[in-house]
């Protein structure tokens, strides 16, 4: 008697459950369908401003596509904007980063290079401000991820007054541990990472006097906060 399980060895194990592959398909295809209605949705109401409606609702798509990209952009820009009028906006903050982070890996490509920077330039604004919200580990996970934000639209944007300042603060950030506990043996590597920050920040300010960068308005007082912070940085750690 043929053993039950003696299959013949050419038949392929997919060919077992063929329902399971059209189940799965179809399941795609009605995910697929639920986040084109999703972004309609999220689109009406991101034209009213109803950025609170948009905040609440899930987003469950996360495949690389236009569609999945765009629902999170949009909901990482209204959680944002409502960060920004809220008086306890750390929540706010940590759902704009999250939902720009994902939107920016998923969204395949661009048709405005514009946006993309815009969209590079939010996700920086909302880990700047919610990393100085928080302490500890937290903090210093955050800053982790501002830096390589920072980076990609200093990629994107070389030079610009938003990629700068964004940078130029985070790596501050992060050497005002090392000014704490400066000594003849860190002052050197220290001295010369804020040398070379306060250099780039300056260099900006100088050519904002002569011909005004894009956005330069948004940036202008916190340039000349950040020049007096690298100049106390340095005195502190007694640099020449």
């Amino acid at each position: 008697m043929t053993h039950l399980f003696n299959l013949p060895a050419h038949r392929p194990v997919l060919c077992r459950d063929p329902l399971s592959a059209v189940l799965g398909l179809t399941l795609i295809l009605v995910l697929s369908g639920c986040a084109g209605l999703q972004l309609n949705q999220f689109n009406r109401h991101a034209v009213r401003g109803d950025h609170q409606w948009i905040a609440t609702q899930a987003v469950a798509c996360h495949q690389a596509s236009h569609t999945c990209g765009e629902l999170h952009l949009i909901k990482g820009n209204a959680c944002l904007q409502l960060a920004e009028s809220s008086s306890q906006p750390a929540a706010h903050l940590a759902c704009a980063a999250d939902h720009l982070k994902q939107g920016l890996s998923l969204k395949p490509s661009w048709s405005e290079a514009d946006r993309r920077l815009d969209h590079q330039e939010q996700l920086c604004r909302s880990l700047d401000h919610l990393q100085h919200l928080q302490t500890g580990a937290a903090a210093e996970q955050t800053l982790e991820q501002l830096v390589e934000a920072a980076q990609r639209l200093y990629q994107l944007a070389p030079g610009s007054a938003a990629a700068v300042y964004y940078l130029s603060s985070a790596r501050l950030d992060q050497m005002r541990p090392l000014l704490r506990e400066i000594n003849p043996a860190t002052r050197v590597v220290v001295c010369q990472r804020l040398k070379r920050t306060a250099t780039e920040v300056l260099l900006v300010m100088e050519i904002a006097r002569g011909q005004v960068p894009p956005g330069w308005h948004r940036f202008s007082d916190r340039y000349e906060q950040l020049a007096f912070e690298l100049g106390m940085a340095m005195q502190t750690a007694g640099c020449r």
